[in-house]
């Protein structure tokens, strides 16, 4: 009795040890190889436009949880990088779903659905974005609400294969600093969780260049893309843009500006006709620490868009002011008020947003 007491003690305390040890190996590996976050943004929006006369047009007040997003990076090896990240907000979708494959400083394969290397804003977070929506002309040319209507709502992203690298560096501050970046991808086009409507394939690339000043930033992207469109040639209709750009940011100072014109073809009674577009904004904020681990930074941002350059009644200018308060490292308060001044109507529209967010 006392040997099989014995050896029973001893096969639990060896179990116990094992899953111990098992628990401890997969703990390791999980923290080697994988992390998991995420990030929540709860948001009031309230708007006025008055007509012409002075009677209400529109006037809304809600509240959203707007995104609610996990995220999981991790390594493979120390070559390969992936990503999966998800929003449950709504209806639950993928948001990037990636493999990163590094090579070299200079040569690196990405595929996957991730955002297209289009301007500085469009790669952007929406945690580090000066505003809570991106600019008029980011919106309407760069994959989030398309002008062409075929990558409605799908947050600059899409499914493609990219290479990116960059050339040459310098130090500053015992940083090393790349002078030429540069990404080159090929697309589906028509936005995130959708396969390709024709058999043609967007490109999309960027060239950024750091004129030996750490913090700033010059960069020029294109996109060439064509879409589906009855009654196009071959059902194909052209979406071209262009764009230039400059930023520079010190950990305090941040000032962004781009220009973005585009071309892209549409169907009007059966005809197909080239709308020309163009847009420019400028933005920027500056951090003031006034406790630990507590920032808080006042915003603004100027924003025109020109949807049809031949239409003035299309044009749209926008201004916008707000406050970017952290009161904790992981949560984050984001006031804005924009007014709208569109051709159209006498009265100006008013927007007031606010964004609460937490990370975890």
């Amino acid at each position: 009795m006392k040997r099989k007491s014995l050896l029973l003690i001893v096969m639990v305390f060896a179990l116990a040890s094992l899953t111990t040890i098992n628990a401890q190996e997969k703990k390791s590996l999980i923290g080697d190889y994988l992390s998991i976050s995420g990030w929540m943004n709860i948001q009031e929006d309230y708007e006025s436009q008055l007509q012409n006369d002075g009677s209400t047009l529109e006037q809304i007040s809600t509240l959203n949880v707007r995104r609610a997003r996990l995220d999981f990076k991790g390594n493979i090896s120390k070559n390969v990088e992936f990503r999966v990240q998800g929003d449950l907000a709504g209806t639950p979708k993928l948001v990037d779903g990636f493999v990163k494959i590094k090579l070299h400083k200079s040569f690196n394969i990405q595929a996957g659905q991730f955002k297209i290397p289009f301007t500085f804003e469009n790669p952007q977070s929406p945690l580090t974005l000066e505003g809570i929506e991106y600019a008029q002309v980011i919106s309407k040319l760069s994959g989030y609400s398309d002008i062409s209507g075929v990558t409605t709502y799908s947050g600059g992203r899409d499914v493609g294969i990219m290479i990116y690298g960059n050339f040459f560096s310098f130090e500053s501050n015992g940083k090393e600093i790349p002078i030429l970046t540069y990404k080159l991808g090929y697309f589906n086009g028509n936005g995130m969780n959708k396969k390709d409507a024709n058999v043609l394939k967007d490109i999309a690339g960027s060239i950024e260049v750091c004129p030996g000043v750490e913090g700033l930033m010059l960069a020029v992207s294109y996109y060439d893309g064509n879409y589906y469109l009855a009654g196009a040639n071959e059902n194909n209709a052209n979406r071209d843009r262009l764009t230039f750009g400059g930023k520079y940011e010190n950990g305090r100072l941040t000032v962004r500006s781009e220009y973005i014109t585009g071309k892209t073809d549409m169907a009007n009674n059966g005809q197909i006709y080239t709308l020309d577009s163009d847009g420019f904004y400028i933005a920027g904020g500056y951090w003031f620490d006034i406790a630990e681990d507590q920032r808080i930074r006042p915003v603004a941002r100027y924003d025109f868009l020109r949807q049809d350059i031949d239409n003035p009644e299309t044009n749209s200018t926008y201004y916008m002011a707000g406050i970017d308060w952290w009161p904790y490292k992981n949560l984050r308060l984001l006031v804005n008020y924009t007014m709208k001044d569109k051709p159209g109507y006498d009265n100006l529209g008013h927007l007031f947003q606010a964004q609460l967010s937490v990370k975890f």
